[in-house]
């Protein structure tokens, strides 16, 4: 195979990017099973035969879940029937997973302002009810309706709400579906390391589950990654363990779509005559509902075709792409289509052609820049509050120290003035203080595993410490800051603090240092 000279940009990073999030979509969301003709008529045989009751909420949602394939208004006509059912029973469950069935309808439609405001609803049930597990869904449902709608900064947010609660919840499902988005948005924001280090460890999470599609899912995204960082043969490596793992296990259309992401990663790899075979093979065993796949290789194809010579098949491509791009308000699929379809019209000399098509391409351009350089800012905003936060807390510990110092003094020396005249009491004071002062000197010089035993100390405690929480005690032990525990633990800084808070709340520590002194001392 043909490598890449170290020229070759990656032109097609932020097309891919959107193929990426496609499969994601696949795992998390779902997709519903083949249903044949048999199926949908026992379906509506059993809605015919039930009684109003929370079996018939179940078989209205299963409907919904049938026609999101083929008919996105019969979704949102059974989900509503199934929630209006749910909320008259009082069935909060019916209610939820109705409200989820419609708002993935909604957002398949490209009608992401009302998919999040139904998802939004659905959440507000669950946190009434305090489903944790339905919480973590829904936040990174949110989170993948935000990232259609190129929000990133908002998709972020919720991912990482679902990582906490996922964490909380023990869904370790939630947890890699959450880290698989995070990744792809670092991946968009070509901090690869730290995207490759998150689908490493989502990956590993989906091996102890033996989740077959949350693998595929997994492989597809390191495979398209690696072909970023020009690490050949680990990406192709990748693919190819994606595509054993779908192949008889997965549906047609699954594979349909690892092979358009194959290709662009071979694309990528400069080896356009196999992207061009695995665009083309993906391309015709697409669903009809997958418009946007379809308009992404459509695009690759497209441009390939018109620098081979093949201009006018190229060039109808490239349109049928852009007249699907046009009904969506996915921003950086339209930017993508709007690039190549100037490269295209230059290649032909067509320059009117090449230079509207450029001014479409800027005006999505900045509107997208705009975003990231908001959430870059956003971010380093968050970094430094976060830094500050952690400088009044040391002040204020130093304080405490201080004040506890001159006390400490205080008591000594009238220790000493009382029993001046008693030699021997003296030397033995004398003898006290030198202990107490090796002691205080060997304590911070103690690690983690010799000065805190976290089974002792859950002996004692009235709500046992967590895994995840022991792991935040000794990172702390070890002085590392909020953030730096957030960087070693992939998690966001709230969530540090969320568990900083249950622990001081289950010890009753009032601040770091008090908690370590107290868990040394048990």
């Amino acid at each position: 195979m043909k490598k890449p000279s170290s020229a070759i940009k990656s032109r097609f990073f932020l097309m891919s990017n959107f193929c990426a999030i496609v499969i994601a979509g696949i795992v998390f969301l779902g997709y519903p099973p083949a249903f044949g003709q048999n199926e949908l008529e026992n379906l509506l045989q059993q809605l015919k035969n039930s009684k109003r009751d929370t079996n018939r909420v179940w078989i209205l949602r299963d409907m919904a879940y049938y026609h999101m394939e083929d008919h996105l208004d019969s979704t949102i006509y059974y989900s509503e029937r199934g929630f209006n059912l749910a909320r008259d029973l009082g069935f909060a469950q019916g209610q939820i997973w109705n409200l989820y069935q419609k708002a993935l309808a909604l957002e398949f439609g490209d009608k992401f302002e009302e998919s999040i405001a139904t998802f939004q609803s659905a959440y507000n049930i669950a946190l009434i009810n305090k489903d944790s597990l339905s919480m973590a869904k829904l936040r990174n449902a949110m989170g993948v309706a935000f990232y259609y709608k190129s929000d990133f900064n908002n998709a972020v947010n919720y991912y990482h709400e679902a990582l906490a609660l996922s964490e909380v919840s023990g869904y370790q499902e939630g947890e890699s579906y959450a880290l698989n988005n995070l990744g792809v948005i670092y991946r968009h924001r070509r901090n690869f390391k730290r995207a490759l280090d998150i689908y490493l460890k989502s990956l590993e999470i989906k091996k102890t589950q033996n989740d077959t599609i949350g693998l595929v899912n997994a492989y597809y995204n390191i495979g398209l990654l690696y072909s970023y960082m020009h690490a050949y043969d680990e990406s192709l490596e990748a693919f190819s363990n994606a595509q054993k793992l779908a192949q008889g296990k997965t549906e047609s259309r699954t594979m349909a779509e690892i092979n358009i992401g194959l290709g662009v990663a071979l694309y990528n790899l400069e080896n356009h005559t196999d992207s061009y075979k695995y665009l083309e093979s993906g391309i015709d065993n697409l669903k009809s509902d997958k418009s946007h796949e379809k308009a992404g290789a459509l695009t690759y194809l497209g441009i390939m075709e018109v620098r081979a010579g093949k201009t006018d098949e190229g060039l109808a491509k490239l349109l049928s792409a852009k007249e699907i791009v046009e009904q969506t308000e996915r921003l950086e699929l339209k930017r993508q289509v709007m690039k190549e379809l100037a490269v295209a019209y230059e290649l032909l000399h067509l320059p009117e052609k090449s230079l509207e098509s450029w001014k479409a391409f800027n005006i999505l351009n900045d509107s997208i820049n705009n975003e990231q350089k908001l959430w870059a800012f956003e971010e380093m905003q968050a970094r430094f509050e976060a830094i500050e936060k952690d400088k009044k807390i040391q002040q204020q510990a130093l304080e405490l120290s201080k004040e506890k110092t001159k006390k400490a003094r205080l008591s000594i020396f009238l220790t000493i003035a009382f029993l001046s005249g008693l030699g021997g009491i003296y030397f033995y004071v004398l003898r006290w203080r030198a202990k107490v002062r090796l002691q205080e000197n060997k304590i911070p010089e103690q690690i983690n595993g010799a000065s805190i035993d976290i089974g002792r100390i859950n002996s004692k405690l009235l709500s046992p410490l967590t895994t995840r929480e022991s792991e935040i005690i000794g990172l702390v032990e070890k002085g590392m800051t909020n953030n730096e525990i957030a960087e070693n633990l992939f998690v966001s800084e709230n969530t540090v603090k969320t568990h900083l808070k249950n622990i001081f709340s289950k010890t009753h520590a009032i601040n770091r240092t008090d908690l370590i002194h107290k868990l040394r001392n048990y």
